[in-house]
């Protein structure tokens, strides 16, 4: 593949949200043949606009991951359609000449067609009438093959070759689980009294050597499959600090085989034991379907319950759920509030996402002054995108005056932490001599700020 930061972006109306969460972590989760790829990546790494955003600094910070994406892939549908955000993106794509770098995964509707209730194309893709785009339909192929149609375009390979090799994949996948199935049978009994040993030495530890233990597993890169034993072990015990990490190691194949199922049942049995992360967990597998089937409103419920247990990232969930309509009425006033409550706990999604509503207007009006006092806020808290958001809104006056020194200076300090886009702005800014004529004096502040107490007499010295 090209050298792009991403191989994917995903452009979706956010009422498809749940088609683009399922269609991203297909294609994250996909095995690359090693033989169709000729830069050893084993899998793919796709963008997903999770956020909904509207204003000129969220556009321009889009156009960058869109710029940093090879390929574009459209969740079309009558919502899609109809979305001016995902008309913009395949304009994009179009007018920057890689109209063939589009893919459409049509969820719902049908595309070019006379009826637009039903016309599932956004206009861009709409404006050729000579140019037809080779788009994977669910209702034709189903969800799966259409996945598969989707990965072969990515992969730049026939359709049919990948729907063969996804085959004998499954097939060889079969003969191995009846294969190693005669080992674990055999290994059960062994394991059945290893673990009757382990329960007895877990009733007799103390509280403090039994906390160093969970700590000492938790301090792990990877942890090794006796640790995970131990902490089932733990778990059916009731210690609802094991169920989080037992949870997190069956979602995520960490010392053991992947089974989101079990690991639902991990974030169950601690959420309704009353552990908050466990409540936060156990409401991401129900708005992913993870282990369970997708339940927004099940979602929205244990976010709740952890919210009003304090959770910063159970807050700022509910927030979206009711800025979204996401298994519970939408609300945007009750978005706001909720918000509002996040980033006063200093979370830094909520943070944004407080700006993000003062800025747009939702659920209350336009305030793009309070939008900067909550981004400045973040940038602050040293969000890299918090700063580099901060530099536009002082280079575009929104919110403030335009100031180009400080847009210079929020700009620098997002390059400082290692933020590519902060750094193609400094570099814009010096190209064109905005904001740097007292760059010195910009630097002395930077030092004051972090330690060099010498740099105060600097900074008099150049203010005179």
């Amino acid at each position: 593949m090209d050298d792009y930061i991403y191989d994917a972006f995903i452009s979706y109306s956010h009422r498809d949200i749940e088609w683009a969460k399922w269609l991203q972590r297909k294609l994250e989760a996909f095995p690359l043949p090693a033989d169709l790829t000729d830069n050893g990546k084993k899998h793919l790494k796709v963008f997903r606009d999770q956020t909904d955003l509207s204003g000129t600094e969220v556009n321009l910070a889009l156009n960058k991951e869109l710029a940093s994406s090879r390929d574009l892939i459209l969740i079309c549908s009558p919502k899609s359609a109809s979305s001016a955000w995902v008309n913009n993106e395949a304009l994009y794509y179009i007018e920057g000449g890689k109209k063939d770098r589009i893919i459409p995964f049509i969820v719902e509707g049908e595309p070019e067609s006379d009826d637009p209730e039903i016309e599932c194309y956004p206009p861009a893709l709409r404006a050729d009438p000579g140019y037809h785009f080779l788009g994977a339909n669910i209702h034709e192929l189903g969800k799966n093959k259409a996945f598969l149609k989707v990965m072969a375009a990515l992969l730049d390979v026939r359709f049919n070759r990948l729907v063969d090799r996804e085959k004998q994949r499954r097939h060889r996948n079969i003969s191995l689980i009846a294969a190693v199935s005669a080992v674990i049978i055999a290994f059960s009994s062994a394991l059945i009294y290893r673990n009757h040993i382990i329960s007895k030495q877990n009733e007799v530890f103390s509280y403090d050597i039994y906390g160093a233990a969970l700590l000492s597993i938790t301090q792990k890169d990877m942890p090794e499959p006796e640790d995970v034993e131990f902490l089932k072990i733990s778990a059916e015990a009731g210690n609802t600090d094991a169920m989080v990490y037992l949870a997190d190691c069956y979602l995520k194949g960490l010392g053991t085989g992947k089974d989101e199922e079990a690991a639902f049942m991990w974030y169950l049995k601690g959420a309704e034991a009353g552990d908050i992360v466990c409540m936060t967990g156990t409401a991401n597998c129900y708005l992913n379907g993870w282990g369970t089937e997708a339940d927004l409103e099940k979602s929205f419920y244990w976010d709740m319950k952890a919210a009003e247990a304090g959770s910063p990232e159970a807050i700022s969930n509910v927030a979206i759920c009711y800025e979204g309509g996401l298994g519970t009425e939408k609300n945007e006033t009750e978005a706001l509030s909720w918000y509002e409550r996040s980033a006063q706990s200093g979370y830094e999604l909520g943070m944004y996402n407080l700006a993000r509503c003062y800025m747009s207007g939702i659920g209350t009006d336009p305030d793009p002054e309070q939008a900067l006092v909550w981004m400045k806020k973040l940038a602050e808290s040293g969000n890299s995108y918090g700063m580099y958001n901060l530099g536009l809104m002082y280079q575009n006056g929104l919110g403030t005056e335009t100031d180009l020194e400080q847009a210079y200076l929020w700009y620098l300090k997002a390059a400082l932490v290692g933020d590519g886009d902060g750094m193609r702005r400094v570099a814009n800014c010096i190209e064109e001599n905005n904001g740097t004529e007292n760059a010195a004096l910009i630097w002395y502040r930077l030092a004051l700020e972090n330690g060099s107490e010498e740099a105060a007499e600097d900074i008099r010295r150049l203010e005179g």
